[in-house]
């Protein structure tokens, strides 16, 4: 597996080069075994990852609701909603709202590969990225979206919340995950399939350009490998398909 670089970590609340926002100090846990967007480089803080499927998972604590709670957001056509895999609710009072979506951005998961396609595999493996998010702190799984081997889509953190997906980039992007470790493992033709129709039906809903559609790696801020180098190298002919 590629070498994870601790300091790749977009923090809650953090924005693009705009004054941060105050919010409460974020909890990073030091674990050296973190998966997920593994980074290459210096020895800074990473992004938030799931935990190694052997590490212990965090049991969240009650949200506390904000004073105005935001509208429920309609899950996007296709997309396997929250409450089919999931009973956790983000931390509300450590998340910032979603502002109008200008980028869309491609990651995977860089922990062991996966290979499964069945439905119980796939929400057990979505859980655990969650609970890893959430065991450092930060208020829900990071990224809006996953989309697994067989090509289902499933809904990841709501799109009322602003995500925690590509350090200082985070305002107005879209997180995408697609499940595997690409640096070890190929993408299935299915999953392609499937990242292809979610990425056109994200660009319409949301009038984003295929030039503002990345991966991770992409990022200036981020210094990752992710998505690996196995889907890293389909992002141009995604990128031509979908212009």
């Amino acid at each position: 597996m590629t070498n994870l670089d601790p300091n790749d970590t977009p923090c809650e609340g953090k924005k693009d080069g705009l004054p941060p926002i105050a919010r409460r100090s974020i909890l990073l846990v030091g674990l050296g075994l973190l998966a997920g967007c593994a980074t290459t480089g210096s020895k800074s803080v990473r992004m938030p990852g799931p935990l190694w499927p052997d590490a212990k998972l965090f049991t969240p604590t009650a949200p506390v609701a904000p004073a105005a709670p935001l509208a429920p957001a309609r899950v996007l056509a296709g997309v396997i909603p929250r409450s089919a895999w999931t009973k956790g609710t983000p931390q509300l009072d450590n998340i910032d709202p979603m502002l109008p979506v200008r980028w869309i951005t491609i990651h995977h998961d860089g922990m062991t590969p996966f290979l499964a396609t069945d439905y119980a595999s796939c929400v057990g493996r979505i859980e655990l990225i969650r609970n890893g998010h959430r065991g450092k702190g930060w208020a829900d799984i990071g990224y809006h979206f996953i989309v697994d081997r067989s090509g289902r889509v499933w809904e990841g953190r709501d799109l009322r919340y602003q995500g925690a997906h590509v350090k200082d980039q985070n305002e107005g992007n879209l997180g995408i995950l697609c499940m595997g470790n690409f640096d070890q493992q190929t993408p299935s033709l299915a999953q392609l399939v499937a990242l292809d129709r979610h990425l056109r039906l994200c660009m319409v809903k949301y009038k984003v350009k295929a030039s503002q559609v990345r991966s991770h790696q992409e990022w200036a801020s981020a210094k990752t490998a992710c998505p690996g180098r196995n889907l890293q190298s389909k992002m141009n002919g995604i990128r031509r398909a979908i212009a």
